[in-house]
């Protein structure tokens, strides 16, 4: 069982609708379509509680605020926040967007210091679409602020091959990450298809790595 775990996971989402995305968590936890989901959904919800507990977190705002996060995160001390989307978080004020979003990501790394992991979820822009490897360059709304802020940053492109409609092109664009002992140093900025299984959440390996 993950439930007696002492730090959590938050997820903090402005992004698409809370219930949505907390019937997509339990879908892609079980492997599970939308119609089973939602024909058990009390046995689903109820064994989704009892296996993860409190370990996943989801705090569903349409407007995030700085502030809150800060308070958020300290009263619960978690392993890893994740933020979706980060570019639309409130508290920060700059002439310049693009320095506004920088200091955005700034923001999360320092606070990411205080003892947990962190994961911002961005867009490309208009330049990315139908391209398969995205890179840095193809950040939506900044030059450099925002990528310089980041330890890893990965790419997730699609091309508009009707016959390729589930194939999904991951880019490892930047790693400053140093890795474990179970880490490939040849994938350290590799680049990878895999297949999206959009009816149960999930994305799977067209090929397998030994």
């Amino acid at each position: 069982m993950l439930k007696n775990v002492r730090s959590p996971v938050l997820w903090f989402n402005n992004e698409e609708q809370g219930e949505k995305v907390g019937v997509r968590i339990i879908q892609a936890y079980f492997g599970i379509t939308l119609e089973q989901a939602t024909a058990k959904r009390r046995e689903y919800t109820l064994r989704f509680l009892d296996e993860v507990g409190d370990n996943l977190q989801l705090y569903d705002e349409g407007i995030l605020q700085k502030n809150d996060i800060e308070q958020t995160i300290k009263a619960t001390k978690p392993a890893l926040v994740i933020y979706d989307q980060i570019d639309k978080i409130k508290g920060f004020v700059n002439d310049r967007d693009d320095l506004r979003l920088g200091a955005i990501y700034q923001w999360a790394r320092e606070l990411a210091k205080t003892g947990h992991a962190s994961i911002g979820v961005c867009q490309a822009d208009g330049t990315a679409e139908g391209v398969r490897y995205l890179t840095m360059e193809y950040v939506a709304n900044a030059k450099t602020s925002k990528q310089a802020e980041g330890d890893f940053i990965i790419g997730i492109g699609k091309q508009h091959d009707p016959a390729q409609e589930y194939v999904r092109y991951l880019n490892i664009s930047k790693n400053k990450l140093f890795g474990d002992e179970d880490s490939r140093p040849e994938l350290k900025h590799g680049r990878f298809e895999v297949l999206i299984r959009p009816e149960i959440v999930r994305y799977e390996d067209i090929i397998k790595f030994d």
